[in-house]
């Protein structure tokens, strides 16, 4: 009896470090996994610098083109998508005390022959129009651009104003008024000829 449990501790015993080892195993295959991806990580520096956006005007009339321009003040070039006919900035109108995202559709041809990635290098800056999305700003109101940059914790942003346009109002013609004027034309009557003797 005493061979029986002893052949069974040995087994318990050899089962339990067989699992013990197994596990240990498994865990070394882990870390390894994860030493191996984690030196593959580079850690990227935060670029050092700021993102200024400019509109050309503080106030607008309602159909005139909206030109911004992005001035890339960073010490490493940034990169902005076209997702056109999507504006190429994100677009806000102030309505009912908040800000509300807006959208227009550009032409498929104006898109035929836009950059898909638009490259603004280290202090320099680029300037863009909204000529293609000509419904955007056509309601008076405040509306906001704003542009994203990767690793950029501050969002760069212009506020702008557009306004109905004040057409002058015309003038009426000028009244030309026509009253004859008669003038006496005085003719000397002479007495001459034939009168009483």
């Amino acid at each position: 009896m005493t061979t029986k449990l002893t052949v069974r501790q040995r087994n318990h015993r050899k089962r339990l470090f067989g699992w013990i080892f197994f596990y240990l195993l498994v865990l070394a295959i882990v870390v390894a996994i994860v030493y191996l991806q984690g030196s593959k990580v580079n850690t990227l520096e935060l670029p050092n610098g700021q993102l200024q956006l400019t509109v050309s005007k503080s106030k607008y009339t309602v159909g005139d083109t909206v030109q911004f321009t992005i001035r890339n003040n960073f010490s490493s070039p940034i990169y902005l998508l076209n997702k056109c006919p999507q504006e190429l900035l994100h677009v806000y109108q102030f309505k009912n005390s908040a800000w509300e995202r807006i959208h227009d559709t550009a032409t498929s041809s104006s898109c035929s022959s836009a950059q898909q990635k638009i490259t603004i290098p280290p202090g320099t800056s680029t300037t863009k129009t909204y000529a293609d999305w000509p419904n955007l700003f056509s309601k008076p109101g405040i509306y906001r651009l704003v542009a994203f940059a990767d690793n950029y914790p501050n969002l760069a942003y212009a506020d702008f104003q557009v306004v109905q346009s004040s057409k002058p109002i015309p003038l009426p013609a000028p009244l030309i008024i026509y009253k004859p004027v008669y003038t006496p034309i005085y003719i000397p009557v002479t007495g001459g000829g034939g009168g009483d003797n």
